[in-house]
């Protein structure tokens, strides 16, 4: 039995299968991925076969595969990844060629006839990629076959491919058992996996938004998002995000306005729920849609928007006064701040520092003026009011509060988003709401007819400082304004069926009104109705790690955190827990904190602009030099870039500083610059290079480094391109600044070319800053290093979850956090683990108003700091809020097997359409 060669040069290789598989009893086949073009070469003959068997590679998480054998959980999101992973090579037109490819090959996995199995990369990273098969027949027949061969026919028709056959029983047994060993190591395909497969088979576009709408002029959910970006680039929506996109969708049509506060714990994916939420409810009416965020958050929101779901935005530069694309390139004639108002697309987004910073008669008057379709406010924790001493004074809302409640009576729709909505006082949630509320009476009812929620005095009830009320009569008081919808209690839907309410009637009937039975039900579960059904709670969604990790839709990852004493690392580079730095160092910190006592007792309302300094010497040598060269006029641009402005802001006609102050910073650039051309190595380098080397976290866990500063990060993989030659060290940072380098050469690269190279395990080393750290999805990797420490502790929180995120396969990451000794950073960090050891267990907690504390402490009185860990235990929440839309489940939210969509084009054009 001689072996028979194939070659696609000599002869078409479709029918070399094809006649071989007539009539066969069964077919086993260890293929490539799993693809709606699977065995597509062979076409009808398998119609035939009794039995077929494939093995597929789906390049899935072993992790996943673990918890689909074992849970439904498990296999939904197994069948979630497989289909992300097909729909990446496929667009609407590919739907359209392959709808009978996709007919056949539902027909065949439904009926049972066809079994596959999908085998995940091994512990040893093995990628299941060699092509076979065994062909038997009923009469002892047996042909067995390796090569390249493609399983699609367009790759028979553009590839070079290599088939040798054998009809040895030796050669099959061979053969079999290579399959068989991949077989008992696969998982089976999940049957959501069929489902989608059905669906892509009727799949249909719209031929246009307009025909999409319902009676109600409304546009379906999964019509929307079905196919967007983050569907086929490997990821997707997860259940809790669904959740409250759908959320969002039915307050609108029950109310005709959408009105949340997602609270979700930082790293759950906030900005996605909001981001999805926002493109869902921009296509219901034709209003704009406005996104206020931080300035270092904003370039986030925009490539959020861009990657995850194809939808441009445009961002307003407080500094060129003009209109920017995903590339930071002008929309809009620059220098013109009268075109605030005016976005080119659908979607504006712009920092809340030209809300805190603005002027009335200028960019931040102009908005005001405007009415939204949807206003999204993130961070929104630092839109608050103050009450004098003590709080016990009238509230003063400050500049970004006022204008959330100017907006949202205007606006149809409003979400704001903030882990930490209670800062100090848990009256801080209540302003938020009320803010919320504007314009929509659903959220604490009218100030008429009772109306207690809407006196900030009622979230009282909710921290135990009042007592609920005893009269039946107050009782009912707390839920006739605003009665609860129907859906949400037994009691208000018999409330609303007897009184024969509308389903988005406000305002209940009086208690005395109310029959019997309905009464006693209702002061029954009185307490339960009162700590879950109140306004308050309903109008915050919050999940939180734990809470989703208990209920499997998260795997639990552990953080070891670094520098520890067994790490080996050499006691000379530590003073303390803090870095060692030279006399020369040292001598330029004292120059620099002389430099910010004086300009903040001159300047006192100057922004950060009076630490800044402090700030970026405790980043690194390098970041601080460049700024006392700044602050002394011998470097052109701006002093801070954009994405790196805090929401204070840069004043434009900031004070330059006077003599004794320009004394001070020469002292600083003099002692710098030594620093930065010294032949000795940074300590937070030698520390880096320690655990990259002797600790082989190259080799096993791969790191991405984080700071603040662009300048850090570019000295970072600097110096590890000199101290790794041959390793390539990607720069991630905003707008087009990113590109690797390997050595000396440097290749400018897009953000998804880096993303995707990392997950492909190609680049292992990369350099972030935070402005950039929000569309990573990095765990391919397992080490993350603080090379900087944030005056806000929360933002590390921020980068962890960089790591710490789903599809972890690793059970534990690994974190170092470093800082100069003696700077402001080491006593901030030093005072905050010695209260609570790891600083981790704080963190997502801890208010963003302490950076301001911290700030003042700097430059009066450094000994305020040992307070402050203190301070934060006291300043938690004195309950736990119990939250109602804590739902984190996606049942009846299939939207990735829509079969009508809407078309990538009709909502490109959609959302390009300006204000």
């Amino acid at each position: 039995m001689a072996i028979e060669r194939f070659s696609s040069r000599r002869e078409a290789l479709g029918p070399v299968l094809t006649a071989r598989l007539a009539g066969a009893k069964r077919y086993l086949r260890i293929a490539g991925y799993f693809r709606s073009s699977l065995l597509e070469v062979v076409g009808e003959a398998l119609e035939t076969v009794g039995e077929i068997r494939v093995i597929c590679n789906g390049d899935l998480d072993p992790h996943d595969v673990k918890v689909a054998k074992a849970a439904r959980d498990g296999q939904a999101a197994l069948a979630r990844t497989l289909v992300s992973s097909w729909q990446a090579t496929e667009d609407g037109l590919d739907v359209l060629l392959a709808r009978e490819r996709y007919r056949r090959l539902h027909d065949l996995l439904a009926s049972g006839r066809m079994k596959v199995r999908v085998v995940p990369r091994d512990a040893d990273n093995v990628f299941v990629h060699g092509k076979a098969g065994v062909i038997e027949h009923g009469d002892g027949r047996v042909y067995s076959f390796v090569g390249s061969v493609n399983d699609s026919a367009s790759g028979f028709r553009h590839a070079y491919e290599i088939l040798w056959g054998d009809e040895d029983p030796i050669a099959a047994t061979w053969v079999r058992e290579e399959f068989e060993h991949f077989w008992q190591q696969g998982v089976d395909l999940p049957d959501a996996v069929v489902k989608h497969v059905a669906a892509m088979a009727g799949r249909i576009e719209y031929r246009s938004i307009e025909a999409a709408r319902d009676a109600g002029g409304d546009v379906a959910t999964d019509a929307i998002l079905a196919e967007r970006p983050i569907y086929k680039g490997g990821q997707i929506l997860r259940s809790w995000q669904k959740r409250f996109v759908q959320s969002c969708v039915e307050d609108r049509r029950l109310h005709g306005r959408a009105r949340y506060l997602i609270a979700d714990d930082v790293g759950l994916g906030k900005t996605l729920s909001m981001a999805a939420a926002a493109l869902v409810l921009s296509m219901l009416d034709d209003k704009p849609v406005l996104i206020l965020a931080p300035a270092t958050l904003i370039w986030q929101w925009q490539e959020e928007l861009e990657d995850k779901l194809g939808v441009p935005a445009a961002v307003w530069s407080t500094q060129k006064k003009c209109w920017l694309d995903g590339e930071r390139r002008p929309l809009t004639q620059k220098g013109d701040p009268t075109l605030v108002a005016k976005c080119p697309w659908r979607i504006g987004i712009m920092s809340t520092g030209l809300i805190v910073n603005g002027d009335d008669a200028g960019e931040r008057g102009a908005l005001a003026k405007k009415s939204f379709g949807v206003v999204i406010l993130d961070e929104a924790h630092k839109a608050r009011a103050s009450r004098g001493q003590n709080g016990r004074g009238a509230a003063e809302p400050n500049q970004l509060l006022r204008f959330l409640r100017g907006a949202a009576g205007k606006a149809t729709n409003v979400i704001i988003g903030t882990a930490t909505p209670i800062q100090l006082d848990a009256v801080e949630l209540w302003d938020l709401l009320n803010a919320l509320g504007q314009g929509a009476p659903h959220v604490l009812g009218t100030p008429f007819d009772g109306g207690e929620w809407v006196r900030e005095e009622s979230i009282r009830y909710l921290t135990g400082a009042k007592a609920w009320p005893m009269n039946d009569t107050n009782r009912w008081g707390l839920f006739r304004n605003p009665l609860p919808p129907a859906a949400e209690h037994s009691v208000f839907r018999d409330i609303r069926n007897d009184a024969g309410l509308l389903s988005r009637d406000v305002l209940g009937p009086r208690f005395d009104d109310l029959g019997s039975d309905i009464r006693t039900d209702f002061l029954n579960d009185f307490q339960a109705l009162a700590e879950r059904h109140n306004p308050i709670v309903r109008r915050v969604v919050r999940r939180t790690r734990p809470m989703l990790e208990a209920r499997g839709l998260l795997k639990r990852i552990g953080v070891l955190t670094h520098p520890k004493p067994e790490d080996g690392l050499p006691t000379s580079l530590f003073s303390g827990e803090g870095l060692e730095m030279s006399i020369a160092f040292r001598a330029a910190y004292e120059a620099a904190e002389a430099f910010s006592r004086l300009y903040a007792q001159r300047f006192p309302g100057a922004g950060f602009l009076k630490t800044i300094l402090l700030r970026r010497i405790g980043s690194s040598a390098r970041a601080g030099l460049e700024t006392a060269r700044h602050l002394l006029g011998r470097l052109d641009g701006p002093l801070v870039p954009e994405d790196e402005t805090s929401d204070e802001g840069v004043p434009d006609n900031a004070p330059p500083p006077d003599s004794q102050e320009i004394q001070y910073l020469r002292d600083v650039e003099r002692n710098l610059a030594a620093v930065v051309a010294g032949s000795d190595t940074d300590p937070k380098v030698q520390v880096v290079l320690h655990y990259l080397r002797e600790r082989r976290w190259l080799e096993t866990n791969g790191a991405i480094i984080f700071s603040q500063y662009r300048t850090t990060a570019e000295w970072v993989l600097e110096a590890l391109c000199a101290a790794f030659p041959d390793e390539p060290v990607a720069l991630y940072a905003g707008g087009a600044a990113s590109f690797v380098q390997r050595g000396q050469d440097r290749r400018t690269a897009a953000r998804e070319q880096i993303k995707r190279r990392i997950q492909d395990g190609e680049i292992r080393l990369v350099c972030a800053t935070d402005a950039a750290c929000e569309g990573l999805n990095l765990q391919r990797l397992g080490a993350q290093v603080n090379i900087d420490l944030p005056w806000n502790p929360s933002r590390l929180e921020q980068r962890k979850g960089r790591v710490q995120r789903i599809g972890q396969a690793r059970d534990d990451i690994h974190v170092l956090s470093l800082r100069y000794a003696g700077t402001v950073e080491d006593q901030v960090y030093a005072a905050l683990s010695q209260r609570f050891g790891d600083i981790f267990s704080v963190l997502g907690q801890l208010p963003d108003a302490f950076e301001d504390d911290w700030i003042s402490a700097v430059l009066k009185d450094r000994t305020a700091l040992q307070n402050f860990s203190q301070r934060v235990e006291t300043a938690k929440p004195p309950m736990e809020l119990r939250y109602s839309l804590d739902i984190a489940d996606d049942q009846g939210l299939d939207w990735e097997y829509a079969e009508k969509v809407l078309s990538s084009r009709d909502i490109d054009e959609w959302m390009r359409q300006g204000w």
